[in-house]
């Protein structure tokens, strides 16, 4: 029988533990502090930053959005972040940027010891040595949620589903490392059989972006199903895996929504704390 991985209590597992360091932080007369900056209106990037907004609320964090237009320079948008940096224990910038800007430059400008979504090249390559700080939020929120259901990694075949160093890279180093021993496989939108891959796998993580990509027939008896991914088709949201029938093959699953989405914000805040206890 399907049994559905609820990332709520894991979420609440995680910000427990945060706010324990935030109110100790706050002993000591030091309210920490988180920047967000958001360049245009994309709709699905302000609705996470006020979902980060609330978290922070929630847990005694000073949140500081700066809403930038557009049509915001390269230039500017840099000098924001040497600046902000400065004042801040924890700085993030809400992805995707307008084409315009390069993502991977302006995410380098940000300081390592304020790079809260651990998403810098400094970060990420830190992750192939054994004294790594932090691991990007979405990456971690899926671990969380893997240790906290006691799912068994050692020597199972996972297929990880899209390529980006917010998911998918991460990922594959930490789950095919000593701490998980896992078989790691990554699949991408140039993977001319998918399902070859996918039938095989113990545990498959998708992170896509494709409303219903993945249905039941991909999936081998007793897989683990973990639905990262979120697109929006005629105003509806959707994951990336085809619910229905999929309970006759799955061991476990990830709902979408209330899976990985919950997790995610708390591992940020998660992260934080470290930054701050750390610094």
């Amino acid at each position: 029988m399907e049994q559905i991985l609820y990332g709520a209590p894991v979420a609440k597992q995680l910000d427990e533990i945060s706010l324990k360091i935030f109110q100790e932080v706050k002993s000591n007369n030091k309210t920490p502090h988180m920047t967000a900056i958001t360049v245009g209106d994309n709709p699905a990037s302000l609705l996470y930053v006020s979902r980060k907004k609330e978290k922070a609320e929630e847990l005694g964090v000073e949140f500081n959005w700066i809403k930038l237009d557009k049509n915001t320079s390269q230039e500017k948008l840099k000098e924001l972040v040497e600046t902000e940096s400065k004042n801040t224990d924890g700085l993030i910038i809400q992805l995707p940027l307008p084409d315009h800007l390069s993502s991977e430059d302006v995410i380098n400008c940000i300081p390592p010891d304020v790079d809260v979504d651990g998403l810098t090249s400094y970060n990420l390559g830190s992750l192939f040595s054994n004294e790594y700080k932090l691991i990007p939020a979405t990456s971690l929120a899926v671990l969380e949620l893997l240790n906290f259901y006691q799912i068994k990694t050692e020597d199972k075949a996972i297929v990880i589903a899209g390529r980006s160093r917010l998911v998918s890279s991460p990922l594959a180093k930490i789950l095919s490392s000593k701490s998980y021993n896992a078989n790691v496989t990554v699949i991408h939108s140039k993977t001319s059989n998918q399902k070859q891959f996918i039938t095989q796998a113990d545990i498959f993580i998708s992170a896509v972006g494709s409303a219903k990509l993945y249905d039941s027939s991909y999936f081998k008896q007793g897989a683990t199903i973990i639905d990262i991914g979120i697109s929006s088709v005629d105003g509806k949201t959707y994951g990336d895996i085809d619910t229905q029938n999929i309970s006759e093959v799955a061991s476990y699953r990830s709902p979408f929504p209330g899976g990985v989405g919950p997790i995610t914000v708390s591992a940020l805040f998660f992260n934080l704390s470290r930054l701050v206890k750390t610094n």
